[in-house]
Parts: structure tokens; sequence; C-alpha cells
């Protein structure tokens, strides 16, 4: 993760912007859920879910016993959760609040886990590691690096998308910044052959803003911050149909002209061909998270709506809970504080009135929260905790019934 621009702190402590109606003055409390926190390591930090049927599935990091770090994945069903499996451990795993491991379910039922391992001297040098489970986590195989190129350079960011046959992974590739050149967005599949042809989707893009994907039909997407030469740094969709082909289009518009990377990258939920893209965007010096929507697989999408306009931290998550809606996540500004915040929207795209989940640290420790539907119950996830090495891990299934419509 390269070093995210001086003074954009600053940025985040400045009003919402004129033209946007202005959002509710507060957020109100929210349902209360269901706790149930995995059985993490005091210390524990950077989430990742993913649903397989009835259960969920939680990856994390956590501090290895003879140094380093570890993988750590665990599944959840109504008993409770399972024993912890570590998926790979050492002093190489790259261990970071913004560049996390990623989970995903494959369309063959297959369960994926990627993480970062340091591949040279470099601070950011750094490698994409997959290892795949065939017994519902219980155990994982190493199928090996996702970047093939051999560079020490930065690899990571990475989002998977369900297929048939397995998933496709999308991720930033840094291969050609040891010479000069940009970071670039690339993918490849995974099957039960093991990592497919490695390409290029787009040749220059922000360096260490998450990417987020999704499966609409026969084909994958992915959102991203783009790059342009004149540093505008708004976030693109594109689409890879089956055929391979790939087209892509700019979300949201709004010109952020910024002269380095604002670590704070999209997020992407789809349901039939219904998409939700939330993300944040400091453009005009005005911090918000705003959102906007698909209904044609992501070929074209609405304008923007802003959710929030009052400083945001951002660190955005979304995810579709059937009959056209989906839930945003976010981590506000509360006081002098934070707190992870969340909306229910509509099949019709409205939003409804913004909910607090829980208060949280407005600082790196924290991390980005995640979200996952678990049939009629929505899970998030998030790092509680003000300082590294101090931080737990937090899980709470909220009735989507009890979200308010609006």
């Amino acid at each position: 993760m390269s070093p995210p621009l001086a003074g954009l702190a600053a940025l985040a402590l400045l009003a919402g912007f004129a033209g946007e109606a202005p959002a509710p003055a507060a957020a109100s409390p929210g349902p209360e859920g269901v706790a149930i926190d995995p059985p993490a390591a005091a210390g524990a930090f950077a989430p990742a879910l993913a649903v397989a049927g009835d259960a969920l599935l939680a990856a994390w990091l956590e501090r290895g016993d003879g140094g380093g770090h570890r993988v750590v994945v665990a599944r959840w069903r109504a008993g409770g959760w399972s024993a912890p499996v570590t998926v790979a451990a050492g002093e190489r795993i790259w261990a970071n609040w913004a560049d996390t491991p990623e989970i995903a379910v494959g369309g063959d039922g297959s369960t994926l886990v990627a993480w970062l391992e340091s591949s040279g001297a470099g601070r950011y040098d750094y490698d994409l590691w997959v290892a795949r489970s065939r017994d519902g986590g219980a155990s994982f195989a190493r199928l090996g690096r996702l970047n093939d190129d051999g560079v020490a350079a930065e690899h990571g960011f990475v989002s998977f998308a369900t297929t048939p046959a397995g998933a496709r992974a999308f991720w930033l590739d840094g291969r050609a910044t040891p010479a000069g050149g940009a970071m670039a967005l690339y993918t490849a599949a995974i099957d039960a052959a093991g990592i497919g042809v490695r390409a290029p989707l787009d040749e220059r893009v922000c360096d260490c803003c998450s990417t987020a994907a999704a499966a609409v039909g026969g084909a994958t997407l992915v959102a991203y911050r783009d790059r342009s030469p004149g540093e505008i740094r708004d976030v693109r969709l594109a689409r890879r149909a089956e055929d391979g082909a790939v087209a892509t289009l700019p979300v949201g518009g709004e010109g952020w002209q910024i002269a380095g990377c604002p670590v704070n990258g999209p997020a992407l939920a789809a349901a039939g061909e219904q998409l939700t893209l939330a993300w944040f965007t400091a453009a005009g010096e005005a911090p918000r998270v705003r959102f906007a929507r698909s209904a044609d697989g992501g070929r074209s999408v609405t304008a923007p709506v802003t959710l929030d306009a009052e400083a945001p931290v951002g660190r955005a998550a979304a995810a579709a809970l059937g009959e056209g809606r989906s839930a945003v996540a976010w981590i506000a500004r509360a006081g002098a504080g934070a707190e992870l915040r969340l909306v229910l929207i509509d099949g019709a795209g409205a939003a409804g009135p913004r909910r607090a989940v829980a208060a949280l640290s407005a600082g790196r420790a924290s991390g980005r929260p995640r979200l996952a539907a678990l049939g009629d119950r929505l899970a998030v996830a998030w790092t509680d905790g003000e300082r590294p090495g101090e931080t737990r891990l937090r899980v709470r299934l909220l009735p989507v019934a009890a979200l308010p419509a609006p």
C-alpha cells in the first residue's frame, strides 16, 4: 500500500457539498441484533465475510504464536463457531489495515482465501497468494500466487466474483511500477485447474484503494478507483462479459483531483440484474459517501445519491438483500469520535433512515467494515479498538425485517 496523501485528514474536517440534499442531522440507534463475535485472538483485525448456504464464513488476521501473523478462517452456523483454521502463517505475512485478506465461495462449492506475503526488500514488495478448501473451510491447500510476474512490487486489494466453475479474481498489480509505470487492474479465473491466465483490465488505476467484485448472469463486474493522467481519481465499473469483452463506465463523475491515493475504495453488491455501488469522495474538498444503482447488470448506472455529507471517514461496504434491496454501511463522524452507520436501500433505489450500529475509531485501527446477507439476516463485521494490537473483532446479525425502510 503506497502512502496516502498527506493532508487528506484535513479534507475530512470540511463540511458537506453545496447542492446536495442535506442528510438527516443524526443517525438513530439501529436494531440490536445478535452478537456472534468470532473466536479470534486479542488484537485480531481485518475481517472478511462470505456465505455458504446457511453458514457464515469469516477470515481475519491475528498475531502468530512465534511472531509474524496468521490468516485465520472460521465458520458460523446456528450452533456457534467452528474451531479456527490457520490458512497461512509466518513472518512473511504482510499485515495491514487497508489491504486485507479476502474470502469467497466459488460456484463449484470451494472456499477461496487470498492474502499477502512479502516478496522483496522493499516495504511494499508483496505478492497475492490464494488457498482453496474443498471441505467447507476445514482445511486449505495453496493454489499459488495470483500475480505471476515475479516482480518485487505491490500486488493486492483483491476481490472475487463467483462463477459457475469457481470464481474470478480482480486485484491491483504493480508489476510495471519499478520501471516507472502505473498501477494496473488485473484479473484471472480460478477453477478446478487452478489459476488461469492473468490479464490486465485497466493499465492505470489508483494505487491503494480496495476493489469490489460481483457476478451478474454470465458477466463479472469490478468496481475500482481509476486514475487519469491529470490525477482524477473517480470510481469506475468494469463489466467483463462471458466472451471476455470488457466495457467500463464512470460512476459518480465527481472529478476528484487528488495527488495521492485516499485509501478508500468502493463497495459493490449484486442480485440478479440489480446492482448497488457505494463509495467515498472528497471532490471539491467536500467529503461524502454516495451510492448509485444499476438495473441492467452494470451496463448503466443511475445518478449518485449522497448518504452522508457530514465529513464521513468512508470505507463503504454493501450487501444485496433480495427483492431489489441492499444495505450500505460506512464509518461516519459522530461528535469527537466515529460510528458505523447503516442504511437500507429499497428496490426503487430510495434510502431509509441512517442507523448507528456501533461506536468505533475513526483511525486506521478500525479498518474496513464488512457486510454479508445470511438468509433473512444481515451480518455486519468490524474491528473494535483504538490502537493496533488491542483490537477485537465484532460480528452482529441484524434481522433484515427490522432495518427501517424509506
